[in-house]
């Protein structure tokens, strides 16, 4: 409760004059200036200021050539009285508006579900793990990932291991010796856009979008130039490798597929593994594929999916996986598949889709980050 008292002169007072002489009288003479109580509740500084404008100004402040009082000027009581009656009147409305204002604003405050930055630092999490989970199913074991101090942590925390991930910094080594970078936004201010013009221009998969975006790229140890030149000589390799594949008795393939292998557009480890299950078993191709959205159009497929041929009808689902895996897992460790799981596509086909890890071999005797 704000409490204001209004005093008049102890001595020599006049009777009081009608409205039109206490306003003229009124003019110049400082207005009393009102106690805030202790229990009144916090007015913030730009509260009292919005609402308050220059009510706690002294008459120092006043513009040039207002008139002021008398030095020797007795006090008009009916002076006093007006001026008394208008601060009762008015500053109780202004202190209860700028109180007002104070509800109004912590009331819209508490009704958020919290500080404005809370909803893109939990978007950022987000694509930070849905990338970093992607990193540790899909990318090579042994190779070196350059990521920022958060991205390192997430990949460790899904079990990639510490010694193969390099942490990026103002003063930390140079990525160009990583197979892999995940370029996030604090990977993007330490180096611009000198990875995907220079170092890193195969991109293998991306998360988000805007300041949150993620995206997981392709070391070129000897410049893009290099990779560019490396990737022709393998595109060429694969259209070769593809081409014999069709030609073989024991491998029936869909127009999907064919087209596929025709074009020189899947991994060579894959085709080298699909030659050499043909050996023992007859083989059925459904369509070659890349897993991660956002894939450069130019970075090799890395996925089988296989159905049952009719020449081994008589098996059953479970036997015929069990010798797919037998004869795969016998590969050498550089053409070996990193898994190969049964998948139902949106068509209702069951086919067992078998994955090779990235990046890609550039090269059919390449290994990982060679370029």
């Amino acid at each position: 409760m704000l409490r204001y008292t209004v005093r008049f002169a102890s001595s020599g007072m006049r009777p009081a004059r009608g409205l039109t002489g206490m306003a003229d009288e009124g003019r110049g003479r400082e207005l009393p200036q009102p106690v805030r109580a202790a229990n009144a509740g916090p007015v913030t500084e730009d509260e009292v200021t919005e609402w308050l404008g220059t009510a706690g100004k002294s008459p120092s402040a006043a513009p040039p050539g207002a008139a002021r009082p008398e030095p020797d000027a007795e006090p008009e009581p009916a002076s006093w009285l007006g001026a008394g009656l208008a601060a009762l009147i008015v500053i109780p409305a202004l202190v209860v508006g700028s109180l007002s204002v104070v509800a109004v604003r912590h009331l819209a405050g508490t009704r958020g579900s919290g500080p404005p930055s809370a909803a893109p630092a939990r978007h950022e999490a987000a694509v930070r793990a849905e990338a970093a989970a992607w990193v540790a199913e899909q990318v090579s074991p042994g190779v070196t990932v350059s990521c920022d101090q958060a991205m390192c942590a997430a990949l460790a925390a899904r079990g990639f291991p510490r010694r193969d991930l390099l942490a990026l910094g103002p003063v930390s080594p140079d990525p160009r010796h990583s197979t892999v970078v995940v370029e996030t936004a604090a990977v993007r201010v330490l180096f611009g856009t000198s990875l995907d013009l220079a170092w890193a221009p195969a991109v293998l998969a991306s998360f988000g979008s805007g300041p949150a975006g993620i995206t997981v790229r392709v070391i070129a140890s000897h410049g893009a130039a290099a990779y560019q030149t490396a990737l022709v000589a393998d595109l060429a390799a694969r259209k070769a490798a593809g081409a014999r594949l069709l030609t073989d008795r024991q491998i029936s393939v869909t127009a999907a597929a064919r087209a596929q292998l025709a074009a020189g557009l899947v991994d060579l480890r894959v085709l080298s593994a699909l030659t050499a299950l043909a050996r023992h078993q007859p083989v059925s191709l459904v369509e070659f594929g890349n897993i991660g959205p956002g894939a450069s159009a130019g970075v090799p497929l890395r996925f089988v999916d296989l159905s049952q041929a009719d020449r081994t009808a008589g098996m059953s689902s479970a036997a015929y996986v069990r010798s797919v895996r037998a004869v795969l897992s016998g590969l050498n460790s550089k053409v070996r598949p990193v898994r190969a799981v049964p998948v139902v596509l949106p068509d209702g086909q069951a086919v067992l889709r078998t994955e090779f890890t990235a990046p890609s071999l550039l090269g059919a005797s390449g290994t990982p980050g060679s370029l």
